[in-house]
């Protein structure tokens, strides 16, 4: 017969044992995070984050809403239908200690209020989560969509990422004309490398790499994926057209200095002071200087061609100001003394107005990006340098010229 105290032992021992198991489990704090919010719907991101001392490989969490539904995801493989699960895309599936990996979605409220649902699985702490708001949710700052020296994984990309030292000075603009890219004909590109995939007019991929812009008569249009996006309150990723040459697949860190390159005094270009975005050149302009970065961002003017009108069903008038899309409406709108807040309201009732209102979700989320993150700057200074690109814009435009040699320090 076994005594009480190696009864009780064996007990402890047992406990003890799956109380270490179950630490080994439970490695991280999983976080909800809401990043921008709107009428009928909103952004937000789930952080987890390695509070141990050796490294996460590989993560998976779910999470669950009463009605609201998830209509748009990145950084993550996202399935199921309420339940939804995600789980890393293998670049983002180690997390070091002390440091975090973020993925966002865009959630329909579906008639109901925002919620905050606890996130579970077993890599996080507790077996739950907190569920909080960003600051961005009170004071916008930050909003997503749908790595080299840039690490892999979302929040280490950000950590990595230093300050530019000397570097080229420029200045960005903005524009988004449906076109197909420069960068997606084979003739464009450096040998070895692949051109980039353009879309039908209904957003899906077309196969034909010699298919017509929508701009000269075709079906080739822009893909909706290249919206920019944030990484995190001070890093975004994006695509831009820049000056002509080598360009393709080149990869650019932005470094924001508080200035506007031609609008002094400007409350955007203030409020983005000390922000980073990294963009991968698409496109080339030829009425874009040297220095100049283009960005893409829907609603951000078709500049001089327009594929959008045809595309999206919408008039001119809706697509804002030839040059400068809805900011530069909304100036002549509200007069050119506003308020950040007060052109940064009405830029985001246009995205609403021309994209939310047709289903157009991964443009209404850059659109609104460009009114939260970005501050609806307009044309900011900068500071630049070329970068390796980071994996997420390598797998969206499918261009990658990492085997094609070094990176330049000149200025473009």
């Amino acid at each position: 017969m076994r005594s009480a105290t190696s009864f009780l032992t064996s007990v402890s021992l047992g406990l003890f044992s799956w109380l270490v198991s179950s630490a080994s489990f439970a490695q991280a704090s999983c976080e909800y995070i809401i990043a921008n919010e709107w009428n009928d719907g909103y952004t937000a991101s789930i952080r987890v984050t390695n509070t141990q001392t050796s490294a996460i490989q590989g993560w998976q969490v779910s999470w669950q809403y009463q009605s609201n539904r998830v209509t748009n995801s990145w950084n993550a493989q996202v399935s199921g239908s309420n339940p939804y699960s995600a789980s890393d895309m293998g670049w983002n599936g180690t997390i070091q200690p002390g440091q975090s990996v973020e993925f966002g979605f865009q959630v329909s409220k579906n008639g109901g209020a925002t919620e905050r649902p606890a996130v579970t699985g077993s890599v996080c702490s507790g077996g739950g989560a907190t569920s909080s708001a960003s600051p961005a949710s009170s004071s916008p700052s930050s909003q997503p969509a749908s790595s080299s020296s840039v690490a892999s994984s979302v929040s280490s990309a950000s950590s990595s990422i230093g300050p530019i030292t000397g570097g080229c000075s420029g200045y960005a603009t903005r524009f988004w004309d449906c076109c197909k890219p420069h960068c997606g004909w084979s003739g464009n590109v450096p040998s070895g490398m692949e051109p980039m995939k353009s879309c039908g007019a209904n957003n899906q991929v077309l196969s034909d790499l010699d298919a017509t812009s929508s701009c000269e008569g075709g079906n080739a249009h822009t893909c909706y994926g290249l919206a920019p996006f944030a990484v995190n309150n001070t890093l975004s990723y994006g695509y831009a057209a820049t000056s002509s040459g080598d360009v393709c697949g080149r990869c650019y860190q932005l470094e924001f200095t508080g200035q506007s390159y031609n609008a002094p005094g400007d409350p955007g270009s203030a409020a983005l002071a000390g922000k980073t975005m990294i963009v991968q050149a698409i496109n080339v302009g030829y009425d874009v200087g040297g220095g100049q970065f283009d960005i893409m961002v829907p609603g951000g003017g078709v500049g001089a061609f327009n594929g959008c009108a045809n595309q999206w069903g919408v008039s001119n008038s809706e697509l804002g100001a030839q040059y400068g899309g809805f900011l530069s409406a909304c100036k002549s709108e509200l007069g050119y003394n506003a308020t950040r807040e007060q052109y940064k309201s009405c830029v985001t009732s246009r995205c609403d107005s021309v994209f939310g209102s047709r289903g157009l979700t991964e443009l209404q989320a850059g659109c609104r990006w460009y009114a939260d993150w970005f501050e609806a700057a307009d044309n900011p200074s900068l500071r630049y340098r070329e970068v390796s690109c980071p994996a997420e814009l390598i797998n969206t435009s499918g261009m990658n010229r990492s085997n094609l040699g070094g990176i330049s320090n000149s200025c473009n």
